[in-house]
């Protein structure tokens, strides 16, 4: 009874540990910076709401910016210098 208990308990954390390890994925800096672009969720830059790939055109233009700036890291301040383009986000 003891191993049952026991493996119930870890079976348990394991499931507080994923579901707070998929809450920290998104990368809340990246948002509130791009907030005052009209930024509302990760939507604005990702397909989808939880961020990551795919991504879509303005989330490719800031990789693109990433790779043309020859710069460690995406900067959401480079926003500031992304054009709508007609029919696209």
């Amino acid at each position: 009874m003891k191993i049952f208990r026991a493996i119930a308990v870890v079976v348990f954390l394991a499931a507080i540990v994923t579901i707070l390890a998929n809450q920290s994925l998104a990368y809340p800096p990246f948002l509130a910076k791009a907030k005052k672009f009209g930024a509302k969720d990760c939507r604005f830059c990702h397909v989808k709401a939880e961020g990551g790939e795919p991504f879509n055109a303005r989330g490719k233009w800031l990789i693109s910016e990433k790779a043309k700036r020859n710069a460690d890291a995406v900067d959401p301040e480079w926003l500031a210098d992304y054009k709508v383009k007609k029919g696209k986000t």
